[in-house]
């Protein structure tokens, strides 16, 4: 039998292994922990809506391939609406009838008004009643992101400054930052090689530690990056790693475009507090 200087050498090894063990286990676990944590970091309810709407299905009507709206003979305007068109005042004229489209399949004035009614029967697509299926939470998160898609109301900040919002979310959608940046800045967008595998947006709290403030955000969007955070070696492995870059606009955008620009993402911001 083993003596005892013997056994207090096997425990000893055994003690090692475990620790070699349990450190490989959370080095190979590391990266998806960041990016767990990232990706908790940049959600918004705009961003959850994006997510839920795909999840129920509400692209297949109403963000169509190709972009064209799909027929709907015997509806109201002859096809189903889509998402960012920009035609939501035709069916729901503030955020309380988006919610009724959500809940009840129509708005109540339709569902109450006996033509209306013989006009949904008539029509081959129908609006689902999602009031039973989803929680009240979730109803609220796609009504945040179907009228930030549509852009039913500005998103909160200083009424004094609506003008700048307004003209800074026009132009955000104009030269495509939403695209990328996501619908009202909510993020999230896929970005392979990525630090956290997806673009931020401007709600989460990622942007407060990649913008920290009005003068890095100009130095973004004139060069595509930030002085500061290039002094990293691991952020500067992860940029050249990514798909999609922050491309430099430089002059391509004006002092007061910026200025643009930067009330409407404080305004995002204001919305949809970082956590």
């Amino acid at each position: 039998m083993p003596g005892a200087k013997e056994r207090n050498t096997t425990r000893r090894s055994r003690s090692w292994l475990i620790v070699a063990i349990g450190l490989v286990a959370v080095f190979l676990a590391l990266p998806w922990l960041v990016r767990a944590l990232l990706w908790r970091w940049e959600q918004s309810p705009v961003l959850r809506g994006r997510q839920l709407a795909a999840a129920q299905g509400c692209f297949t009507c109403h963000l169509p391939d190709g972009g064209t709206e799909i027929p709907n003979p015997g509806s109201r305007w002859g096809t189903v609406p889509r998402f960012r068109a920009g035609n939501a005042m035709m069916y729901a004229s503030n955020r309380d009838e988006v919610e009724q489209f959500i809940r009840f399949g129509a708005p109540r004035v339709w569902l109450d008004d006996s033509a209306a009614r013989a006009r949904l029967a008539s029509q081959p697509l129908r609006m689902p009643a999602y009031g039973d299926r989803l929680s009240d939470q979730q109803i609220a998160d796609l009504v945040a992101y179907a009228t930030a898609a549509e852009g039913v109301d500005l998103p909160a900040g200083d009424p004094a400054d609506a003008e700048r919002i307004a003209a800074g979310r026009s132009l955000a959608r104009a030269r495509g930052c939403t695209s990328c940046h996501g619908v009202e800045g909510s993020g999230g967008l896929p970005n392979p090689g990525s630090l956290g595998g997806f673009i931020p947006g401007f709600r989460g709290r990622n942007f407060r530690d990649l913008v920290r403030d009005r003068a890095e955000f100009d130095e973004w969007v004139r060069t595509g990056t930030s002085s500061r955070l290039a002094k990293n070696p691991l952020v500067r492995m992860f940029w050249r790693r990514q798909t999609i870059a922050m491309p430099a606009y430089r002059e391509a955008l004006e002092d007061q475009e910026l200025d643009q620009l930067w009330a409407w993402i404080t305004a995002v911001r204001t919305e949809s507090p970082a956590p």
